[in-house]
């Protein structure tokens, strides 16, 4: 018999250990990930729930109530379409219905307008047939996956080749590559970051989170510096078996002594010999097929994944929607 726990602070210890044993979690589902976000940001109300079989855990379900006006709540798996969903530890099944349904059950009752089931690409292929048969309403997403299989060498000889021409020309230009955990290199990063969100017309994430992110061991900061001058950096996510590619900025002034390169190529790298199963290159926009081709130019596999959305109450998921525009041009400003 199954029963699903709220996340307490009594409890909130099981949680990274049961994580950690479900196959194919990242950062994304860990504790500290969770409380990076609800200190980031207020909207965002941590709703984790612990899924036990005759009072032993054996997963977890980590969503948020997201509140961006009053009186609007939209309940997510994961922000920003990233991986939530059911996990479980291998070789544990689930009538995955019961949980569905009760979350629906708590949508009403709590005035939830939306529900967002954002999966892994494992989940989507095994839950999916049934979120379509509860009506819910299908958004195809797709990340790159790289398996490193430990082998730096194979990796290497793996790229394609202009990719080893490049990270090749970042060595003789005098490019290096280092982590650091520095509150300067941070800040000289983040500036360089809201400029590149800007450029590329996108919504940059809170400086708060991640400092929250660097100080709980959960990212890195690799910066790339050339003549002592920090130009280009990527805050990137490790758990479990899974690197994640997350936030990267460059000075484009810069580009040309390949900078992005090298920084991808010192991750690779260092997942590699830390023992890393996958690099995940993250999310792409279908209509970047630049940033595509470069994520596939270190032979990262194109993998799909989908998000499953139901509206419980049209009226004020309109009214978020009629809203959401203005608020994000707010919040870049802010930012």
């Amino acid at each position: 018999m199954y029963t699903i726990d709220p996340l307490t602070l009594q409890n909130q210890g099981e949680w990274d250990a049961v994580i950690q044993q479900c196959p194919h979690t990242t950062a994304l589902q860990s504790l500290a990930w969770r409380d990076a976000l609800t200190d980031a940001f207020r909207q965002l109300n941590p709703v984790y729930m612990l899924i036990k079989q005759q009072g032993t855990v054996v997963g977890g379900l980590p969503a948020f109530v997201f509140q961006p006006i009053p009186g609007i709540r939209l309940w997510h798996s994961m922000p920003w379409n990233l991986f939530g969903g059911i996990h479980l530890m291998k070789g544990t099944g689930l009538n995955s219905e019961v949980l569905i349904t009760s979350i629906e059950a708590a949508a009403i009752e709590n005035g939830w307008c939306e529900i967002r089931w954002t999966l892994t690409p494992e989940h989507t292929t095994i839950y999916g047939d049934f979120f379509i048969e509860k009506n819910y309403e299908r958004t195809d997403h797709f990340t790159h996956l790289l398996k490193t299989d430990g082998n730096v060498e194979g990796l290497w000889h793996a790229y394609n080749k202009r990719v080893r021409g490049a990270v090749r020309k970042a060595e003789k230009s005098g490019v290096k590559v280092t982590e650091t955990d520095s509150e300067e290199a941070l800040s000289v990063f983040y500036d360089m970051y809201r400029m590149t969100v800007k450029r590329l017309g996108g919504t940059p994430k809170p400086r708060a989170l991640m400092r929250t992110l660097l100080q709980r061991k959960i990212a890195k900061l690799a910066i790339a510096r050339y003549e002592g001058t920090i130009i280009a950096g990527l805050l990137y996510l490790r758990f479990n078996r899974t690197v994640t590619l997350w936030c990267e900025a460059s000075v484009p002034a810069f580009l040309k002594y390949r900078p992005n390169n090298a920084i991808f190529h010192y991750i690779i790298t260092e997942a590699c010999r830390e023992g890393y199963e996958w690099v995940d290159f993250g999310a792409s926009p279908p209509e970047n097929a630049g940033l595509i081709a470069h994520k596939e130019q270190y032979k990262a596999i194109r993998t799909d994944f989908a998000s499953y959305t139901k509206v419980v109450s049209p009226l004020k998921r309109a009214l978020w929607t009629q809203s959401e525009g203005a608020l994000r041009q707010i919040y870049t400003w802010m930012q």
